[in-house]
């Protein structure tokens, strides 16, 4: 529901920049994934979708009416939620 999506969202955002600040206190260093990774996680995701498309028809049509909301939106994305997120990011490293 959108309750428990809103919920669980807010939930991982609250708790996850203290487990970051925690993690970096303790001596973590942060890296992002390498290219390589993320592609070969970006194919393997698709290959599942592909074979879930193939066996369950609700997920093929949910899967169907994402991949065309990401294409109609891609450039929205780009233009404003890319470039406000790289923004603030900048933003809060000045201060």
């Amino acid at each position: 529901s959108y309750d428990t999506f809103t919920w669980v969202t807010g939930k991982y955002d609250y708790v996850n920049a203290p487990a970051l600040k925690r993690l970096l206190v303790a001596g973590a260093i942060l890296k992002p994934f390498p290219q390589e990774v993320l592609e070969a996680c970006y194919n393997a995701a698709n290959e599942i979708y592909a074979d879930l498309s193939k066996t369950n028809p609700h997920f093929a049509k949910m899967y169907t009416s994402l991949t065309a909301f990401r294409a109609e939106s891609v450039a929205w994305m780009q233009v404003a939620e890319l470039s406000y997120d790289t923004f603030m990011m900048r933003m809060r490293t000045k201060t």
